[in-house]
């Protein structure tokens, strides 16, 4: 037979207290479980009795709020409205405001310069001053002393202190020798440039020969002096007819001739001040500040900067206003020119034509001096809006 599995150790008093509390906590939550199932049970049940109970009364509270708020928006309508145009007249006022904001921004961006401006100056004088109060006889005396001091505070060892004041002092000695060095390089680089300066004064007149060529260099203006020569030759040359057409040739053509001239200075001008590479550069600041703009996270920074940016656009404008003044002028210049040049024309017609065909021909010349003086008014008000401060130029006279 297999042996017999020995009988269980009998079960000690500890053990047999700790599995009857255990049997009483299973009880006591299976207890709980119960009450709390039949709690919400009755719970839930008394919830539904409430809400049945109550229902027609919440339904009846809506329908009077809903009625309420009908009536007040009937009471207040005419209100509303008027709250809705006065929002309209903000808005309104708020965007003629948005053009005065800007010019008070840029106002105040031009005085905080100039305040920055005026504190440079005043630093450059402080400065300036304390060059000119530089003394070096001060600074080699504070030099003289630092060695002294220091040769004692070697003999003496109980003088070791004096070291420090040596380092103060040539310190010192070496800020006033500076400055008293910077002070003769200004002077001498002041010397140089008035020396310079005195070089340009006494050559005036090679300045005027070499300013010449650079003027002549403009083909246009050697074409229109060809022509008023040509112009002027057949005039004084030319038969009857001309002079009764043009009473005064010399003063007529050269009137002619130095409104083309001006008129291709004054474009020369212009567009040297707007140069393409100026154009660039402007145009790649924009770029980087509009970048610049967008990246910033400080409200103060990026509000600057957006002022910054308008001036700049401001100035973008200006000169694209420039170079259309430009374009205005050398639009004129080519139809005087041409106009000039159909005069011309004319003047030789009336040379060629015969004794039967020189009064069609006098017609036509007088046609085209009286279209010429019609050009002379255009050029005349194109130079006056170029420059609206210089006194209005008169009609040249042909006739």
């Amino acid at each position: 037979m297999a042996p017999q599995p020995p009988p269980p150790p009998p079960e000690l008093p500890l053990q047999k207290h700790l599995r009857r509390m255990m049997e009483a906590l299973a009880e006591g939550q299976k207890r709980h479980a119960q009450w709390k199932e039949m709690w919400e049970r009755q719970h839930a049940e008394e919830l539904e009795r409430w809400a049945q109970k109550h229902a027609k009364g919440v339904e009846k509270g809506v329908e009077q709020w809903a009625e309420g708020v009908e009536r007040w928006a009937e009471r207040h309508a005419e209100g509303v409205e008027r709250w809705a145009k006065g929002v309209e007249k903000w808005a309104e006022h708020m965007g003629s405001m948005g053009e005065h904001m800007e010019k008070k921004e840029r106002r105040k961006w031009e005085r905080r310069m100039a305040k920055e401006r005026w504190r440079e100056e005043q630093r450059a004088r402080r400065r300036q001053r304390e060059l000119e109060d530089a003394n070096p006889m001060m600074g080699w005396v504070f030099a003289l002393a630092a060695l002294v001091m220091v040769a004692m505070a070697i003999r003496l060892p109980d003088k070791w202190w004096l070291v420090f004041v040596a380092l103060g002092m040539g310190a010192a000695s070496a800020g006033i020798l500076g400055r008293a060095r910077q002070l003769r390089l200004q002077q001498g680089e002041k010397q140089d440039t008035a020396l310079q300066e005195e070089a340009r004064d006494e050559e005036p007149e090679a300045s005027d020969r070499a300013d010449v060529p650079q003027q002549a260099e403009d083909p246009r203006t050697a074409r229109v002096d060809t022509l008023c020569d040509k112009l002027l030759a057949e005039l004084r040359t030319g038969p009857g007819v001309l002079k009764d057409v043009v009473h005064q040739p010399e003063q007529t053509v050269e009137g002619l001739r130095k409104s083309c001239h001006e008129l291709a200075r004054r474009e020369r001008e212009l567009r040297a001040l707007s140069p393409p590479e100026e154009e660039r550069r402007l145009e790649e600041e924009r770029a980087r500040l509009a970048a610049r703009v967008e990246s910033e996270s400080d409200a103060v920074v990026k509000e600057r900067l957006e002022g910054t940016l308008r001036l700049l656009d401001e100035q973008r404008k200006q000169r694209a206003e420039l170079a259309t003044a430009a374009s205005r002028l050398e639009a004129e210049h080519m139809r005087l020119y041409y106009t000039l040049e159909n005069l011309y024309t004319q003047v030789l017609r009336v040379r060629s034509a015969d004794a039967a065909g020189a009064d069609v021909a006098g017609a036509g010349l007088r046609r085209s001096v009286e279209q010429l003086g019609l050009e002379m008014d255009a050029v005349a008000e194109a130079l006056e809006e170029v420059h609206r401060d210089a006194p209005p130029r008169g009609r040249v006279p042909t006739r």
